[in-house]
């Protein structure tokens, strides 16, 4: 039966404690607490949710495709070609300061919160492993991408940033992975870095030299570009495992 009695939800509860409560900010546990009362409620919709938050082609595929379609859209697209790839670059500055915070700040996840009790969706993680919950580096770099976006096409910037708010970072408060200041806070570092990048002096300064390369061999730089946005639509993903199973095997582990 898909949808079941309220009284016999599993949840994850935990004592109250007033340690953090920084942390536990009325604004998010509102917001937390009102998405949260329509998980557990259809196998389907939860299922649906928990794909859409761990399908990569339906993150990064979708927002690299606008990215690509715009650099190919027009011969003379130079301005629009500058401004993405300055863009791109400012994500790495940005990712790194998230993971700063992320490492100082310390904020649990909503799942790993002791003073919140939270109804788990069906498919959902009990318990997360990784990173701290603020800020959320999603939004930091899809906000950082739909910035980019903005600025060489307001309409697709547009449709980018709407997608990005439903498909990407709202699934992630439903799945309690983060709060809503988590994903403010990141789309504000995202879009700053983006911002600051493409003052014109900076964006020329930090993309001559990749033009110099796409004149000089289109082909290094279409095969590097694909790489680059290949894993970054991927959430780096393929790199982390590479790195894993290095490491392992410089330890003489197994896989």
């Amino acid at each position: 039966m898909e949808f079941c009695s309220l009284t016999k939800l599993p949840m994850v509860h935990f004592s109250e404690s007033t340690s953090g409560s920084w942390r536990l900010n009325t604004f998010d546990l509102s917001i937390s607490s009102f998405i949260n009362n329509f998980a557990h409620r259809s196998i389907r919709f939860d299922t649906f949710v928990t794909w859409l938050s761990e399908e990569n082609l339906l993150k990064g595929g979708v927002i690299f495709a606008i990215v690509w379609w715009l650099w190919f859209r027009s011969e003379d697209g130079r301005r629009i070609r500058e401004v993405l790839l300055a863009s791109i670059l400012a994500c790495f500055p940005a990712l790194a300061v998230a993971r700063v915070l992320s490492w100082i700040i310390d904020r649990p996840r909503p799942l790993n919160e002791p003073s919140h009790a939270f109804k788990v969706p069906y498919g959902a993680k009990l318990v997360w492993e990784g990173p701290a919950s603020f800020p959320s580096d999603h939004s930091v770099l899809f906000f950082a991408l739909a910035t980019g976006i903005y600025l060489a096409s307001r309409k697709s910037g547009w449709f980018a940033l709407g997608y990005i708010s439903l498909f990407i970072c709202l699934p992630r408060i439903y799945l309690a992975e983060h709060y809503t200041t988590d994903i403010l806070a990141g789309a504000a570092i995202g879009i700053f870095m983006v911002l600051a990048a493409n003052v014109p002096i900076i964006r020329k300064t930090i993309t001559a030299w990749a033009f110099r390369c796409l004149d000089w061999s289109p082909g290094v730089f279409y095969a590097s570009a694909f790489i680059l946005t290949f894993q970054m639509a991927e959430l780096f993903d393929p790199l982390l495992r590479s790195l894993k199973v290095a490491r392992l095997i410089f330890q003489g582990k197994p896989l």
